[in-house]
């Protein structure tokens, strides 16, 4: 069925890859959340930030978006520790998954940190707190504090586990093979290509089946097509493009991109 895949060399963390088929159920199962995420995630990866990532030359010409990188990478296992360490008695069998989550995270940022440094994009580490955060990238670490706070399951799960890290996991999927173009792969890019998989995955099977005309399957998928937007919008700031994405609630765009 699924194969075990250690996913780092820092820690023991290990994800379940799995398989087709058990993808195909669960994306069936929750269509009326999946078919939205899944439409909007395809049109982002047709963006403008895509088409400048497949012209870098370099990596210094990653730096802009490495050093930002960083912050989010750096704050997503602090939003994690907060889910969990919020969690009340009701929801304990959710510690499981968030605290897995949280532990897979926690070091990944220190990875990126080693990239930078080995291949210059950084002289020492200490220069990264030159670095500003975007307008945009405040916002999508500012949207995962809200969900932490909130303590909303389903809405945690579609935005973060079912939304941002299926985005995510695009992301990388065009990183990581880019860089090992440029000559500078690392475990760091890889990683992300599995482990966002499987959370992106799993994140769905931790949700009730609703009818997407319900009012709250329509909450639901608006907050997780705004998790996608400020992705979007992220990416771009990252590249110095003032450009967030609006989603009908069907994961089309609003408005025609010129």
């Amino acid at each position: 069925m699924s194969t075990l895949t250690t996913l780092t060399s820092e820690t023991s963390t290990t994800y379940e890859v799995i398989d087709t088929a058990e993808l195909e159920r669960i994306r069936v199962q929750h269509s009326w959340i999946s078919e939205p995420i899944y439409k909007a995630s395809n049109i982002v990866k047709n963006l403008p930030f895509f088409d400048w990532l497949e012209q870098l030359k370099s990596p210094q010409e990653f730096k802009p978006v490495a050093v930002q990188l960083y912050y989010h990478s750096a704050t997503f296992p602090k939003v994690m520790g907060l889910m969990l360490g919020l969690t009340s008695l009701k929801e304990n069998p959710m510690m499981p998954f968030y605290a897995k989550h949280a532990f897979g995270e926690a070091d990944h940022h220190q990875m990126l940190m080693e990239w930078m440094l080995k291949h210059k994009i950084l002289q020492q580490s200490q220069d990264i707190d030159n670095i500003i955060p975007t307008l945009e990238t405040n916002a999508c670490i500012n949207l995962a504090y809200q969900l932490a706070i909130e303590q909303d399951r389903a809405k945690w799960l579609v935005t973060i586990n079912s939304g941002i890290e299926r985005c995510s996991n695009d992301f990388f999927k065009a990183v990581a093979p880019k860089m090992y173009q440029l000559g500078v792969g690392d475990p760091y890019f890889d990683i992300h290509v599995e482990a966002d998989e499987h959370h992106s995955i799993m994140g769905m099977d931790y949700l009730e089946p609703l009818d997407p005309q319900s009012p709250l399957a329509q909450s639901l998928i608006a907050k997780a097509l705004e998790g996608i937007s400020l992705w979007a919008g992220m990416l771009h700031s990252w590249i110095g493009m003032d450009f967030i994405p609006h989603f009908d609630l069907d994961g089309s765009l609003k408005h025609r991109i010129r």
